[in-house]
């Protein structure tokens, strides 16, 4: 599948979408789309439209593949911008790329590159046509010094071309490529040698630390013969630097190491007025003025007035996220997934919050599926595209009750376990569409096959095992559990930096929402608990606020 996958990647995005989806898609880009990084950081966001001509830049790439809701992916966010702060002296050989997955019009694009897991870092060689560098190289884990490491030995192994880096070891006799007449226009006029034992790296790191003079041309030696082709007399020497004239000159670094090395090379230029390209400015600090626009400011004001409410709008973003970028991820579904999938939109059959052209597209969507064995994909992308044809199913274009204050946060998780409490107060309604528990393990479903975020879906799987999801006995039950499982979460990550400072994580529900939840000394009184939810998340008492009024809703 993975051969298949590489050659038919090549043609990816050559075939245009519908125009049916190209307008939903324009519909849905905001032109101040808030992402996790910016130029500022070394790391420029790209799309479905602008992965694929960086990709064919002569230069090497990584690409971060992200969830923008992702706790995972906000945790790592500073670390990779330091990284990637510090790596901009490489960007002669290397570009430092990010996507978000969380967006539609990138589902296509992450589903291609197979991205099931964020946040995911791939690496790009120069030449897109070697077929091992289509889907990328992977570099495991979030460790800054492993991830440098790694790109260094990548980036190393490549070459870039005329008056480029070139990390090959400079060969006897070979004054010739810095003598070159032909090379008048290079900015070279400096060639620094430097002997690499075996099994050594410090060439190599050498070469990366001097990326910022372009003065200077940075060759790697294996012999120390090498030396004496350049009139320099054989000594213990590791280090020499020759002039545009040819004049050599061995350097003394304070220690054998690759930054003493840099530094001493560093030093003789600068001696001599050659200066390297500036760093990269530091970011001014962030500022939401833009983000809190005077509809964002009345949402947030609305929804923080008590009492707390659950929002349609909430409920329709999670079924429609999940419909076009989620479910559409996987490469194929079948076996376990596939059975994930089907259990997911049969419960959204007989529970949802849409309207009447919603109903009916998940009615066919779920007669589709019920005879499938298998399916790709795209392919369900393209059924879900085609039933919703002709009928306006989602008309929310923004989070209400899971509206963050700040750019990226709550937003989909938030309606995710919205919407699936709100499934199991509907499912505990009569008539009992579906068995007992059918709502908590279509949610372990989609948190084990199809939740974006690896470090969430981790979390929920092992919590499901420890609290034992499996035995509960009553639908009761099911909305408890759920409601405890929530608070442990939210215990978990109280604190980290994904939580909104306007909705902190707290224990569900608040003295102040539930007076009568908790008994004198705190402890929880869970029938009133399951008193409250039940009044929340009745679909009776959803709020359309932020949708068209319930008489023109459908």
């Amino acid at each position: 599948m993975i051969r298949l996958l590489k050659t038919l990647l090549y043609g990816l995005l050559l075939v245009s979408p519908s125009a049916d989806v190209l307008a939903r898609l324009n519909d849905r880009k905001s032109a101040n789309e808030a992402s996790l990084y910016s130029d500022t950081d070394n790391v420029i966001m790209l799309d479905n439209e602008s992965l694929r001509p960086a990709l064919n830049l002569k230069s090497s790439k990584l690409v971060q593949f992200l969830n923008s809701f992702c706790g995972d992916c906000h945790r790592f966010a500073p670390i990779f911008k330091t990284l990637s702060r510090d790596l901009y002296k490489w960007r002669r050989v290397l570009r430092i790329y990010a996507v978000d997955c969380a967006q539609e019009r990138n589902a296509q694009l992450c589903r291609e590159f197979n991205i099931r897991q964020t946040p995911s870092l791939r690496f790009f060689g120069p030449d897109m046509r070697r077929n091992d560098d289509v889907l990328g190289a992977v570099i495991p884990g979030q460790d800054p010094k492993l991830i440098r490491s790694t790109l260094a030995e990548l980036v190393s192994q490549n070459d870039y071309g005329p008056d480029q880096p070139n990390f090959r070891p400079l060969k006897p006799n070979g004054m010739g490529i810095f003598l070159d007449p032909q090379d008048d226009e290079s900015p070279v006029q400096f060639l620094a040698l430097v002997l690499q034992p075996t099994n050594s790296k410090i060439g190599r790191d050498t070469l990366l630390e001097l990326l910022p003079f372009r003065v200077l041309s940075v060759r790697i030696i294996e012999n120390s013969q090498i030396f004496t082709d350049f009139g320099l007399s054989p000594s213990d020497h590791k280090l020499a630097i020759i002039d545009e004239n040819g004049t050599a000159q061995y350097l003394a670094p304070s220690s054998d190491s690759s930054e003493a090395y840099a530094s001493a090379v560093g030093d003789f230029l600068r001696n001599r007025n050659f200066q390297p390209d500036p760093p990269l400015p530091i970011a001014a600090a962030a500022n939401f003025t833009e983000f809190l626009d005077h509809q964002h400011q009345a949402i947030l004001a609305k929804v923080l007035a008590p009492p707390l409410k659950v929002y349609r709008a909430d409920l329709e973003q999670a079924i429609d996220k999940l419909l076009h970028i989620e479910l559409r991820k996987w490469i194929l579904l079948e076996g376990n997934s596939l059975n994930a999938l089907k259990n997911i939109i049969k419960i959204f059959r007989y529970h949802n919050p849409l309207n009447k052209d919603g109903k009916l597209l998940l009615t066919d969507l779920d007669n589709s599926l019920s005879t499938k064995q298998s399916i790709k994909g795209a392919d369900f992308g393209d059924l879900v595209d085609s039933l919703e044809k002709g009928r306006r199913v989602f008309k929310a274009r923004r989070y209400i009750g899971c509206i963050g204050s700040r750019p990226l946060l709550r937003s989909f998780t938030c309606s995710m376990w919205t919407l699936f409490h709100h499934l199991t107060v509907e499912a505990a309604k009569p008539p009992n569409y579906f068995q007992v528990g059918s709502i908590l393990k279509t949610f372990h479903g989609f948190a084990k096959y199809f939740f974006g975020c690896t470090d969430c879906s981790e979390h929920f799987q092992q919590m499901a095992i420890r609290r034992n999801l499996t035995a509960v006995k009553s639908h009761d039950e099911e909305i408890l559990w759920l409601w405890a499982a929530h608070n442990e979460v939210n215990q978990r990550i109280a604190g980290d930096s994904t939580e909104d400072p306007k909705f902190p994580k707290i224990q569900f529900p608040s003295p102040q929402n539930c007076p009568t939840c908790r008994s004198n000394d705190s402890e929880w009184r869970t029938d009133e608990v399951l008193k409250y939810l039940k009044q929340l998340y009745d679909i009776k008492n959803v709020s359309f606020y932020g949708l068209p009024t319930p008489q023109g809703y459908d």
